[in-house]
């Protein structure tokens, strides 16, 4: 992955896509301050917060102390209510908790103290059908409320409602926004589609 320039705007949620190996976890480690990019420079306004691929969590912990270390890191406190109910079971062991239940954790610990910058890796990776909508209605209120959403997905179910640019990785990367896709105003259908045969294309470059 080479020459990717691109802008992330308040109140907006960018799309990175591509085949495995492309660099989208990549793209996202660098935005988080992660891992430093080999040239170029990257801006950022504001706190982020980061929901990495697999799990940052301290797994030998319970979900509360989890809660407490983050808000900690953010100088900020827990909210009584968190994304998918995740209080609900705040003082179980976070090894015991399954893939889709740490997730959600990592999702409430990312949000703690209200980041300007939301960093999604997947989230719906591990997620039911259930929870994927709340994820769903969860971005759409980070963009409500001003924030900046990257996230990467697979599946355009996903973000078909909500993303406003789409940014395939490639060697020369494809940047796609939504009000320029005609045929986005089809449906999901369409969209899919022109979703899955920008990914073949790409793969063949």
């Amino acid at each position: 992955m080479e020459n990717l320039s691109l802008s992330a705007l308040a109140g907006q949620c960018t799309v990175l896509a591509g085949s495995n190996g492309s660099g989208k976890s990549t793209v996202l480690s660098m935005l988080a301050g992660i891992l430093k990019p080999s040239s170029g420079k990257i801006t950022a306004h504001g706190r982020i917060g980061y929901v990495p691929q697999g799990t940052a969590l301290l797994e030998d912990a319970t979900v509360e102390e989890n809660l407490n270390f983050f808000a900690s890191l953010a100088k900020a406190s827990v909210p009584r209510e968190l994304p998918f109910s995740v209080e609900s079971y705040k003082k179980k062991l976070v090894s015991t908790l399954s893939g889709g239940m740490k997730k959600q954790v990592s999702i409430a610990c990312a949000a703690i103290g209200d980041p300007q910058i939301m960093l999604l890796d997947e989230p719906c990776a591990a997620l039911d059908i259930t929870f994927r909508d709340e994820m769903i209605r969860l971005v759409e209120k980070w963009k409500r409320e001003g924030k900046t959403v990257i996230y990467v997905g697979h599946d355009p179910a996903e973000f078909y409602s909500f993303f406003n640019t789409l940014v395939f990785i490639a060697p020369t990367p494809l940047i796609c926004k939504k009000e320029a896709l005609q045929d986005t105003n089809k449906g999901l259908e369409e969209f899919t589609k022109f979703y899955k045969a920008n990914l073949e294309n790409l793969k063949r470059k």
